[in-house]
């Protein structure tokens, strides 16, 4: 078996090359952090070079197209006029819209899921009645499978797909095709970072001998409190539930903190200006800063960045049944870093991931890098100093 780039680090796990492998001697394998990697056969390879034609990596161009339409990106503030789409979003609800508006043509609408397990895959659905399965965000690294040739055979019987997913699963989409399709959207979502789904089913198998029973049903953006105040929510089948904010969660502290990201999140190449997707979701955090915009209901509000004139479109098609407001692409991206930068590299990973290779066990882990009380500790810290102190001690400690 051997491996696919030089430097598995930039691998992305979007699966483009395994799945279009025409001897499928490409196998999807989980790495010692849980990530899936793509590993070669060797031994039915006959080296004709589809694999590296199709990677998002090998292919991703860092100078800025000069041929893009000078008029994108456009941001807007935006959330759907119905409260139980709302409601049942991680945001404000557009996700949804642009999914029913698919599938009432007809179409596939493919996006992250549970499966029964609670780990999280792709898959496409072609019903109203299963769009509930992928709303809300899910964060942990999704198993694309075999979406991207299901979506291929659909589009070439032009039939209307929605295709949404990360950053650099857009990519691997894109590159795997490799030509447009007029009846293809697609949608990414601003990504932190993608957690690695061996320390999400180590979390959960934790949760299920604490709460002694089998899971029933997880949102990682629950809204009992409101959106800005999201917990994570996990219903058990006997009948016991557990409801922490994101400060006070184990799993949500390893991700706020950044270890548990896979390598290539710290270098994303798919975030702003390079997003290959029509459109842009994520929470617009600040949008009370716009005129016009109360968020004093809590019930979430959306940024919607328009990147092709086909984005808009499908925004302009949803538009009677959202509210709207327009805004400038550096006030969006202001209060939601992300849409621009990945996020740095914490020392503390790689001490994260030695430790869980090694076998120590997630109760240990939890308690060494996911404190919850450490957490409180200091935030309370951070609040009773403020931000000038604690930059004042940080430049006392390097020196």
């Amino acid at each position: 078996m051997r491996n696919i780039l030089e430097n598995m680090d930039s691998c992305v796990g979007c699966s483009a090359c395994a799945q279009r492998c025409p001897r499928q001697c490409i196998s999807m394998i989980p790495n010692d952090e849980g990530f899936l990697i793509p590993l070669i056969d060797e031994k039915r390879c006959n080296d004709c070079g589809l694999c590296k034609k199709v990677c998002p990596v090998l292919q991703a161009d860092f100078s800025l197209d000069s041929t893009r339409e000078t008029d994108f990106p456009r941001a807007w503030a935006a959330w759907s006029t119905d409260d139980d789409i709302r409601l049942n979003s991680s945001s404000g609800g557009l996700f949804s819209m642009f999914a029913e508006s698919c599938l009432l043509r007809g179409g596939t609408v493919f996006g992250a899921a549970f499966d029964e397990g609670f780990m999280v895959r792709h898959t496409g659905i072609s019903n109203l009645s299963e769009l509930d399965s992928l709303r809300r965000s899910k964060y942990v690294q999704s198993d694309i499978d075999g979406c991207y040739r299901e979506a291929e055979k659909l589009l070439k019987e032009h039939r209307p797909v929605l295709f949404s997913g990360t950053g650099c699963q857009i990519a691997g989409l894109m590159s795997f095709l490799g030509k447009p399709y007029p009846e293809l959207l697609t949608i990414d979502v601003v990504c932190y970072g993608v957690p690695s789904p061996k320390v999400w089913s180590m979390y959960l198998d934790d949760m299920k001998k604490r709460y002694k029973g089998d899971i029933a049903a997880i949102s990682f953006r629950d809204k009992k409190d409101g959106w800005k105040n999201y917990c994570m929510f996990i219903g058990f089948k006997n009948g016991r539930f557990y409801r922490r904010t994101a400060v006070n969660d184990t799993f949500f502290i390893g991700f706020g903190k950044n270890l548990l990201s896979r390598k290539s999140c710290y270098s994303c190449q798919f975030r702003h200006p390079r997003s290959q997707a029509d459109l842009t979701l994520a929470d617009f955090w600040g949008a009370e800063r716009l005129e016009g915009i109360d968020t004093l209901d809590n019930k979430g509000v959306s940024l919607v960045i328009s990147n092709t004139p086909k984005g808009q479109a499908a925004l302009e098609s949803i538009r009677d049944k959202c509210y709207l407001m327009e805004t400038s692409f550096s006030e969006a991206a202001s209060g939601n870093p992300r849409v621009t930068e990945s996020a740095p590299m914490p020392r503390s990973r790689a001490l994260f991931f030695e430790d869980l290779i090694r076998g120590m066990r997630f109760s240990s882990l939890r308690r060494k890098y996911m404190n919850p009380f450490v957490q409180t500790l200091k935030l309370s810290v951070k609040r009773i100093l403020g931000p000038r102190s604690i930059e004042r001690l940080k430049k006392l400690k390097r020196v």
